[in-house]
């Protein structure tokens, strides 16, 4: 029970970091883009608007480069959603195409 119950909270964790990460990047971005783009010698005319591009360009790298490396956890958990959805169902009515229930399935172990 209690395991479970740390898995299903590690997924709402991994969400509620992944948009913290958007938030703070995009909050990175417009604060830090026209410095950037002014010490590599441009000349900005319309500053406000290039802070709302730099937000908007850190977001979606930041989102990204999350999507990579944070990816493969988010498919691990949704595998373990889907085989323990498969587990409930034929534990309550037989087989999945229906018809009579299986036989019980044993664990193999080194024993036998």
């Amino acid at each position: 029970m209690l395991t479970r119950l740390i898995v299903d909270l590690y997924a709402w964790i991994i969400e509620i970091s992944l948009w913290f990460m958007l938030l703070v990047a995009g909050i990175f971005g417009y604060h830090f883009t026209v410095p950037m783009l002014n010490s590599t010698g441009a000349i900005l005319e319309n500053e406000a608007v290039w802070q709302i591009y730099g937000a908007g360009f850190f977001a979606i790298g930041a989102f990204l480069l999350s999507a990579v490396v944070i990816g493969p956890f988010l498919l691990l958990l949704d595998i373990r959603k889907s085989v323990r959805a498969l587990e409930s169902k034929q534990s309550v009515g037989g087989r999945v195409g229906g018809g009579p229930p299986s036989k019980t399935v044993r664990e193999p172990s080194l024993g036998e």
